[in-house]
């Protein structure tokens, strides 16, 4: 019996992939962050692993892609250059990566960090007013605006940074809520959920750029 190459590829792929799902949801379900048997736990694993395993098989053969390396098929689907071109190979303009825009605003961003905790400390020793949060909530995303978007006009037009600055400023915002002691449990579900929508904008706003510029 003859398997598509690509098939097997991503069922070998998906014991891994499955491995680490029910790792990562029973360490949450243990910890007190979901409360879900350890039946539920399988399944969830199960589905997020049946995900994978679909879309990575129907984009390989949708962009006909050989290669197995992960690292590959990641860089192909967030590249917005076209198919002719070479997807492996690091952009030549430095200036448009996320870690040249960071670099440049590096002080800004200890500044922040700077901020961030001595925040934290206020709150903890002299129990200070939460509502100086709302204040350095604001400062933070004004902050992570300038550092990751910087001040190329390309650079706002690229989704990717969009979803970084997502997954930074959950950061800052789960720690505090660590620190503090508060309950996670419900901000932490909102956030998974608008992470999931975020990743499927991304890749639909990628995808976009990538169509239009093989048009062109």
């Amino acid at each position: 019996m003859n398997i598509d190459p690509i098939v097997k590829e991503e069922l070998l792929r998906s014991f891994p992939v499955l491995f680490f799902s029910f790792l990562i949801i029973g360490l949450l379900n243990r910890e007190g962050y979901i409360s879900i048997g350890m039946s539920v736990v399988l399944i969830l694993a199960l589905f997020f692993t049946a995900i994978h395993f679909s879309f990575m098989v129907w984009y390989r053969k949708k962009e006909q892609i050989d290669n197995n390396n992960i690292s590959f098929i990641i860089n192909h689907i967030f590249g917005s250059r076209s198919n002719g071109e070479k997807t492996t190979e690091p952009y030549r303009n430095e200036k448009t990566k996320i870690s040249s825009s960071i670099r440049e605003h590096i002080g800004h961003l200890l500044f922040t960090i700077f901020l961030y905790v001595a925040y934290l400390y206020a709150s903890l020793v002299y129990n200070m007013d939460q509502i100086y949060w709302i204040l350095l909530l604001l400062f933070i995303g004004v902050s992570l605006s300038k550092i990751i978007y910087g001040e190329r006009k390309a650079n706002q037009k690229d989704p990717i940074r969009l979803l970084i600055f997502y997954i930074i400023a959950c950061a800052f915002i789960f720690v505090r809520y660590l620190v503090l002691g508060y309950p996670i449990l419900p901000i932490l579900k909102g956030s998974i959920i608008l992470g999931i929508l975020l990743i499927f904008l991304v890749l639909g706003m990628k995808w976009s750029q990538r169509k239009q510029n093989s048009d062109n």
